[in-house]
């Protein structure tokens, strides 16, 4: 450890010894794989391209370039915990040791009540994405049911997990490697092929006058980014993990910030030579325009493009369940959760497997209710909104912890530039999406989201307050254990 890195909080060692996970199971190149592939970018330009460009006009790569320079100030946040203090309880972890030193109590109940807002919120993102997958796969294949579809491959993930993290995290970053490789390929071919119109991007076409349009897509574009933490609640199973941490957490968002701007870029001037009337305004409404600008420049590009959307959100759900299920079972150990979540196989590469059936179990209930009565274009795009907010809440509440644990722990360290202004930056940059998730005259179902959240805030209150009046011995042991300790 470095040495001019101070004592964090003192805590009480745990009575018994607490299970731990495999210890440096996995490299630089393995977290950075990992995370990539929960970021899964051929799913989120898919999804958030067409709104983007509604608001924006031919100038909608350049809010993915903003999007990408904002969350490096969130990055900059997991990046300073995770020097000082990696935890496999990532940001819940990090929450928890920002308050602990003010009030201990209050962060017992707190940090537990963000744990679970925290995993409602991943849990129902990523049950998205397989039914995502299920919904790409049955347009492919007209014949076959979307919720058996996601179910099954839902399933066929399990063993993956249990197989441990080494494994899980190849798998993901190759699926990662796919859809990176086919929407950069296309990106360039459509450049080159559509070269007449390389600066379309640098007009002012379409979208909305002035600032109004980036406000409206800024928080669509950031929202693209969720899943760049993915590292966070690997460090326990990470090879340094106070070096290795911040790497991933900055190398990911500009890969992928890169990969986004690229192929909204060629989005715009593959548009742009179609000779449409309204070519930006056919893109705005295009349910597929990925696949209308390869049917046009690269037919037969379009078998790999259905092979990415399904590899993407196959990515992104093994990549989010690796990490999620460490942020259940450190959870457990700490008190937060009973103790049967913190269980672990035996052997030589423990595995938290009733944090990884738990997982399952939730996202398959997720996908099969929903899914009774709704579409599956509808579950999707419902369940996508309403779980990203309360991960962005979160976030923004570690932006707000970092300052408070630095300076009341790590005082010879604090720098008011990477402790105060940038995440007050971060602060601005969240409070945006979720201002969007609460803003008024949306349409139905949309308005009844808001409800949905506070349900999800209340439910998880409840169970910060059971555990704050039921389980006081908890605060003891509140960010005992260090991921590399």
């Amino acid at each position: 450890m470095d040495s001019t890195i101070e004592q964090g909080p003192v805590v009480a060692a745990p009575a018994q010894p607490q299970p731990r996970l495999q210890r440096n199971a996995l490299s630089l190149f393995e977290t950075v794989a990992s995370t990539l592939a929960n970021m899964a970018p051929a799913e989120g330009i898919f999804v958030a391209i067409g709104l983007t460009v509604s608001f924006m006009g031919s100038r909608a790569p350049w809010a993915f370039l903003l999007a990408m320079i904002a969350v490096f100030t969130c990055a900059n946040t997991m990046s300073e915990f995770s020097r000082a203090r990696p935890s496999a309880g990532s940001f819940v972890s990090f929450i928890a040791n920002g308050i602990q030193g003010y009030a201990p109590r209050a962060a017992l109940f707190v940090s537990t009540t963000c744990f679970v807002i925290l995993m409602l919120g991943y849990i129902i993102s990523t049950a998205s994405a397989v039914v995502f997958l299920g919904a790409w796969v049955q347009v492919l294949v007209p014949s076959l049911n979307w919720m058996v579809i996601s179910v099954v491959a839902l399933l066929i993930v399990v063993p993956l997990l249990l197989r441990g993290v080494a494994v899980s995290t190849m798998l993901s970053f190759v699926m990662f490697l796919i859809e990176a490789v086919a929407l950069s390929f296309l990106a360039v071919a459509i450049l080159f092929l559509a070269h007449g119109h390389i600066t379309a991007p640098f007009t002012n076409a379409g979208g909305m006058p002035g600032f109004s349009g980036l406000a409206l897509a800024f928080p669509i574009v950031v929202l693209g980014f969720v899943g760049w933490d993915n590292s966070g609640a690997l460090a326990e199973e990470t090879k340094q993990p106070r070096r290795t941490v911040p790497i991933t957490v900055f190398v990911s968002v500009f890969i992928v910030g890169m990969v986004y701007f690229l192929s909204s870029y060629s989005m715009i001037v593959g548009f742009a030579g179609l000779k449409l009337k309204d070519p930006l305004g056919a893109l705005s409404v295009d349910p597929s325009p990925f696949l209308t600008v390869a049917r046009n420049y690269l037919p037969w590009f379009l078998a790999v493009l259905g092979l990415v959307g399904v590899t993407s959100s196959a990515g992104y759900y093994i990549a989010s369940a690796t990490s999620q299920t460490r942020i259940i079972f450190h959870s457990g150990r700490e008190g937060l959760l009973p103790a049967f979540f913190a269980r672990v196989t035996t052997g030589a590469k423990p595995v938290p497997y009733v944090a990884v059936l738990s997982y399952i179990l939730l996202s398959l209930a997720l996908i099969v209710l929903p899914g009774i009565w709704l579409n599956a274009n509808d579950v999707f795009t419902y369940e996508a909104t309403i779980g990203t907010v309360p991960v962005v809440l979160i976030y923004l509440l570690a932006n707000v912890a970092l300052p408070l644990y630095f300076w009341k722990y790590q005082r010879s360290a604090f720098n008011w530039f990477k402790h105060i202004v940038v995440p007050l930056i971060g602060v601005a940059v969240l409070a945006l999406p979720i201002w969007g998730f609460f803003a008024p005259n949306q349409p139905t179902p949309y308005n009844y989201f808001g409800w949905i959240f506070a349900g999800l805030l209340i439910l998880s209150a409840a169970w910060g307050g059971y555990v704050f009046l039921k389980r006081r011995d908890a605060v003891k042991y509140l960010g005992s254990i260090v991921a590399d300790e």
